[in-house]
């Protein structure tokens, strides 16, 4: 009886080491706050100059990049960088997110690139990047290995949203999402990195 109890007990020990095990190979990188554009502190400010979208709207991008640099040290939230964003030329046309100078009002602290399918020299030379120049997922999961955090292009409800790749364990990616301002992983929300990804990009300590 009493040797069962011990055989027991060292299953239960066994299994929580896995799990501990397995969380801290998923929490390699920065820890990522959640921010959700639908929060009532900034959901119903202008996103940029537009006299339409609002953060809450169309803001999953300057939240996923807050996310991103607040994970680094930069003390902000959606609402102070999109005013950042706004007077220093943060926005194309009104309201469309420029990646780079996101990173800018770190003040160089944290930078930015593309994730570019290897090979494409063309994107490369532009820094720009197409619907065909998607990265393998194992490329993806090096940045994060690296302690690198990823922006990832999605669609939810079949528009364009950006979330944020904060570890993997295995293949399964870890995601921070603006929309919800929770949690949770690719796969369970959207599907296969191969589904649901069209676009990623890289954001990373200078």
């Amino acid at each position: 009886m009493e040797r069962g109890r011990r055989r027991a007990l060292a299953a239960v020990v066994l299994a929580v080491a896995a799990s501990v095990g397995s969380s801290l190979g998923a929490l390699a990188g920065p820890a990522v706050p959640t921010f959700n554009q639908r929060s009532a502190q900034w959901s119903h400010d202008a996103l940029g100059s537009d006299r339409v979208d609002t953060i809450g709207s169309a803001g999953c991008a300057l939240t996923a990049v807050t996310m991103v640099t607040a994970a680094y040290g930069y003390a902000t939230n959606p609402g102070l960088l999109n005013r950042w964003l706004t007077t220093n030329g943060g926005y194309l046309e009104n309201d469309l997110l420029l990646w780079r100078q996101a990173a800018a009002a770190t003040q160089g602290s944290v930078r930015w690139r593309w994730l570019h399918v290897p090979g494409m020299v063309s994107q490369l030379r532009t820094d720009d990047q197409d619907i065909e120049d998607l990265p393998p997922q194992s490329m993806v999961e090096s940045q994060l290995d690296a302690g690198r955090l990823v922006v990832a292009e999605v669609r939810l409800y079949g528009g364009m949203h950006f979330v944020v790749i904060t570890g993997h364990t295995g293949h399964t990616l870890y995601i921070n999402d603006p929309w919800y301002g929770d949690r949770t992983t690719l796969q369970a929300r959207y599907g296969s990195y191969r589904q649901a990804v069209h676009s990623a990009q890289v954001y990373y300590r200078s």
